[in-house]
C-alpha cells in the first residue's frame, strides 16, 4: 500500500424522499480524513415530493464552508436510481466514482481505505463494509445487522480473495471511472426479457465490471445504512433482491467460467444449491419423512441447526455481546422462511416495479 496514492473522487448520492436522512449522508463526506480538494459530491433530487431538495441546499452551504463543493441535480420527475447513478458518473471530473445511498453514512476514513486498492490497474471496483446504522429499532432490524455483518465478513471477503466480489452495493462502493463509462449506455439501458431493468442496480454495474476487471472488498471502508423496520417494506426489499439476484446470476453464468476455475466452481455451486435449498427442504421435511421413512427429519434439523450455531458462534466472537437467540432465530428465517422468495421470484421476474413505494 503506497500512503501518497490518493486519487481524486466523485460522492454521486441519488435521492428521492430521503429528507431524514440525506443531510447527514453529505456531511460525513465533508468530515472525513481526505484531502477536502480531492473531493466533488453530486447529488441528484430524483423527483422528490417531501423536503429532500431543502435539504441538500442546507447541507450544501454546510459542506462549502467546510471546503468540500456539492452540485445538486434537481429532476421535477422521478427517472429511477439508475438514472441517477448515471448521471453522476456522467457529470463527475474525477477518477474515482464512488455510490452512496442516500440513507447511508460513510466513516471519516472510508475514503481512504476504499481508494488504496485502485493502485491495482486491475481493480474495477471496491465493495466498502456496511453495517446497520438502526439496528437497535426492533427484532428484524436486529436480525438484519447479523445477517449484513457475515455476508460481507464471510462471502464478500471469500470472493473477494478471487477479485469476484459479484454484488459492489449501493450504500458504499467505488469504481474506476475509466472503466464504466465505454458500457455506461449499455448499462443504463439494460433489458431483461423484454423489459426495461429498474433494480438491481448495483449488483448488474458489478457484472459489467467484473467481465473484464477484478471486483474486491475493503473491511476497513466502513458505513452504515438504514435497513427496513417492518415486515412488509422488509419483504418487499427482499424480493426485488432476489429477482435482480436471478437476473444477475443467469448473466454471470455466461462468463465466470473465464475467471479464476476454483472462484468459478463456487460461484456455480452456490446458484445451485440456492435453487435447491427449496427442494431439498420440501423432500426433507415433509416427502420423505410422510410417504417414504414415515421417521422425524433429525438428521436435517440436526444439520440445519449445526450451521445456524457455527453462523452464530462466528458473529458472537466477532461483535461480542449478542444473545443467543438472535443468530438461530436470523438464520432460521433467511434459511426457512425466505427461501420461498426465490421460486416466487422466478414466477414474477418480468414484473420490474420497484416494490417498496
Amino acid at each position: 500500500h503506497d500512503s501518497s496514492y490518493e486519487p481524486a473522487v466523485t460522492f454521486v448520492v441519488p435521492a428521492k424522499n430521503e429528507e431524514d436522512n440525506i443531510a447527514e449522508t453529505i456531511r460525513r463526506f465533508s468530515q472525513g480524513d481526505y484531502p477536502k480538494n480531492k473531493i466533488e459530491v453530486i447529488t441528484i433530487n430524483d423527483g422528490s415530493t417531501d423536503r429532500t431538495l431543502a435539504e441538500m441546499q442546507k447541507i450544501k452551504i454546510e459542506c462549502a464552508k467546510a471546503g468540500v463543493s456539492v452540485e445538486i441535480v434537481d429532476w421535477k420527475k422521478n427517472r429511477g436510481k439508475r438514472h441517477g447513478m448515471a448521471e453522476g458518473v456522467f457529470r463527475a471530473k474525477n477518477d474515482i466514482i464512488i455510490f452512496i445511498d442516500s440513507d447511508s453514512f460513510i466513516e471519516p476514513d472510508c475514503v481512504k481505505h476504499l481508494t488504496k486498492y485502485f493502485i491495482n490497474p486491475k481493480v474495477g471496483a471496491v465493495s466498502g463494509h456496511t453495517d446497520v446504522y438502526n439496528r437497535n429499532t426492533n427484532l428484524l432490524t436486529r436480525m438484519q445487522a447479523l445477517r449484513y455483518f457475515v455476508a460481507f465478513k464471510i462471502y464478500k471477503s471469500s470472493e473477494s480473495i478471487f477479485g469476484n466480489v459479484t454484488c459492489c452495493p449501493g450504500c458504499c462502493s467505488a469504481y474506476r471511472r475509466a472503466y464504466i463509462m465505454p458500457f455506461m449506455d449499455k448499462w443504463l439501458n439494460q433489458t431483461f426479457l423484454g423489459e426495461k431493468c429498474t433494480f438491481g442496480d448495483d449488483r448488474s454495474l458489478t457484472n459489467f465490471v467484473i467481465r473484464k476487471y477484478d471486483a474486491v472488498y475493503c473491511p476497513e471502508a466502513k458505513a452504515f445504512t438504514v435497513v427496513p423496520d417492518t415486515i412488509k417494506k422488509y419483504v418487499k426489499q427482499q424480493q426485488r433482491w432476489k429477482k435482480s439476484w436471478i437476473r444477475e446470476t443467469f448473466i454471470a453464468c455466461s462468463f465466470m467460467w473465464k475467471k479464476n476455475p476454483i472462484a468459478a466452481l463456487s460461484f456455480y455451486a452456490y446458484v445451485f444449491l440456492a435453487f435447491a435449498a427449496p427442494i431439498v427442504f420440501l423432500r426433507a421435511v415433509l416427502f420423505y419423512p410422510f410417504f417414504v421413512s414415515h421417521a422425524f427429519p433429525a438428521a436435517y434439523l440436526i444439520g440445519l441447526a449445526l450451521m445456524l450455531i457455527l453462523h452464530g458462534v462466528y458473529y458472537k466472537n466477532q461483535v461480542g455481546r449478542v444473545r443467543w437467540f438472535l443468530p438461530v432465530i436470523t438464520f432460521w428465517f433467511y434459511t426457512v422462511m425466505l427461501m420461498w422468495q426465490l421460486p416466487w421470484a422466478v414466477v414474477t421476474i418480468r414484473d420490474m416495479r420497484w416494490g417498496t413505494r
